[in-house]
């Protein structure tokens, strides 16, 4: 039940573009050429396009939907292009503009992909997730494009490379990319799957790469084959956690995770950046932070990375469906939502509640009997009117307090109801958000004014009449007339 067909009292969803580096480059990707991303690689595919509509950063589809999807706890469903015949595996060629030297072409993921991640922001808010990691460290504040410092209520404790609780956040953030990417293109996981073995010789890496080879010295060996081996007694006595693990595997050299014993040298995360920079550094370049998420060999590496602490959780009796990783991967995925969120809609620190802080232990009528009416998954007002980005400003469920939920209706205008307000206490027939439940907007003689339309549709949304239950309109007639009290 909301109070606006999403949009229809104002247009607050997702729009605009991606900050910095992450604005719209995915449209112009074409085939072939100086300056364009090519199919190259082996193997035929049978996915897609990329021609049919891209999915929100929230809805978790390929294209359109009716229904909310919560893609952080379900997973992302297949995107269109998946299932087209057109779709190629392996990584695709990027030429800079005037150079076709094959000794210098670079690789990103397909295109179908590209589009998706500029279409999502994903490559800005990839470079927000760690930049708001550097908030509290000299120099780190420079990193933002949209100056994520200044939503402190989202800044973590753990902060880049100072804690093994970094360490762990690092290896969590990144499988959730490559769970999502895989759950997008399943036919097409290749394109996400890292390197099986620490590469060793030119013979490990895709064809355009291998003349540009050039052997790692002992140290960078020795680290990678501790990766490769990460399960033998001597390797896992290195690392006593996860987040210690994490801590190696992501930071850079000369860092040194503080009490930690024993920890061999550490750099490989950024060796194997630096292995496959172009020089110049493409547009698509994997050491381009602002879009290095569209190099193929990104995702190789990462997905090595990946490898690595997946044999370490197996060694240590650790499993992929363990609850607490669920929910921790829960919890990236909505950091990054939220970051995707401030970039595509501008957003000020007061528009944003952290995704993953506890909500207050709340009881009461309008907790236990009034806000289910809006959070179920008939009526779906929650769907439209969420802690962020709400239609019409207007906030019914979501992660979010129900005191803070109250706060927002009562005695509050209506952008679409005129001279209504929202919630009058003791008056439900002059509470808009009544009236356009019971389908009775539209003969309450709404007047429009200097700050609000009368749009008198019924919400939500619906041909045939009120979704909201007679029962349920009860309730909410109930808690009105009683004073529309806050919870206990």
């Amino acid at each position: 039940m909301s109070l606006s067909a999403c949009g229809d009292e104002g247009d607050n969803g997702l729009s605009g573009t991606s900050d910095g580096g992450a604005g719209g480059s995915g449209a112009t990707v074409g085939v072939g050429g100086a300056g364009s991303v090519s199919s190259s690689g082996p193997g035929s595919s049978v996915s897609g396009t990329g021609a049919g509509p891209s999915s929100s950063a929230t809805s978790g589809t390929g294209g359109t939907t009716d229904e909310p999807y919560d893609h952080c706890v379900h997973g992302y469903k297949p995107h269109p292009s998946d299932s087209s015949p057109t779709m190629k595996d392996g990584p695709a060629e990027y030429y800079p503009p005037g150079n076709t030297d094959p000794n210098i072409v670079d690789t990103t993921v397909q295109p179908e992909v590209l589009e998706w991640m500029y279409d999502n922001a994903w490559q800005a808010a990839h470079v927000e997730w760690h930049a708001i990691r550097a908030c509290n460290i000299p120099g780190g504040r420079g990193l933002s494009k949209v100056d994520i410092c200044r939503f402190t209520q989202l800044i973590p404790e753990d902060q880049n490379c100072q804690t093994a609780g970094d360490g762990y956040q690092f290896l969590v953030f990144h499988r959730h990319m490559i769970q999502a990417l895989k759950q997008l293109w399943p036919n097409h996981s290749e394109q996400f799957t890292g390197f099986t073995k620490f590469p060793t010789k030119a013979e490990d890496v895709p064809p355009q790469w291998r003349s540009a080879w050039r052997d790692w010295d002992q140290s960078v060996l020795e680290a990678g084959r501790i990766g490769d081996e990460i399960d033998k007694p001597e390797n896992l006595a290195r690392f006593p956690d996860e987040g210690t693990l994490g801590f190696w595997l992501q930071c850079n050299v000369g860092q040194r995770l503080r009490g930690a014993t024993n920890m061999p040298w550490v750099g490989l995360h950024f060796v194997l950046h630096a292995k496959w920079a172009r020089p110049g550094n493409t547009k698509h370049g994997v050491n381009n932070t602002d879009a290095n998420i569209d190099n193929y060999m990104f995702w190789k590496l990462h997905g090595w990375i990946d490898n690595v602490w997946e044999k370490y959780r197996r060694a240590k009796g650790l499993m992929p469906d363990d609850r607490k990783l669920k929910d921790d991967l829960i919890a990236q995925c909505r950091e990054m939502d939220t970051e995707i969120r401030i970039i595509k809609e501008n957003l000020n620190p007061d528009e944003v509640v952290n995704p993953n802080e506890p909500l207050p232990v709340e009881s009461g009528f309008f907790h236990e009997r009034v806000r289910p009416i809006f959070e179920n998954n008939t009526n779906l007002c929650s769907g439209c009117h969420a802690e962020t980005g709400a239609n019409a400003r207007l906030t019914l469920g979501g992660h979010v307090s129900s005191k803070r939920i109250v706060d927002g209706l009562v005695n509050k205008p209506s952008l679409g109801g005129g001279q209504f307000k929202l919630v009058v206490p003791g008056d439900p027939d002059r509470s808009w958000l009544y009236l356009k439940a019971a389908g009775l907007a539209e003969t309450a003689g709404c007047m429009e004014t200097a700050t609000a339309q009368c749009i008198s549709g019924v919400m939500p949304p619906s041909m045939t009449g009120p979704t909201v239950s007679p029962q349920e309109l009860q309730i909410l007639r109930q808690w009105i007339q009683d004073g529309a009290k806050g919870p206990n």
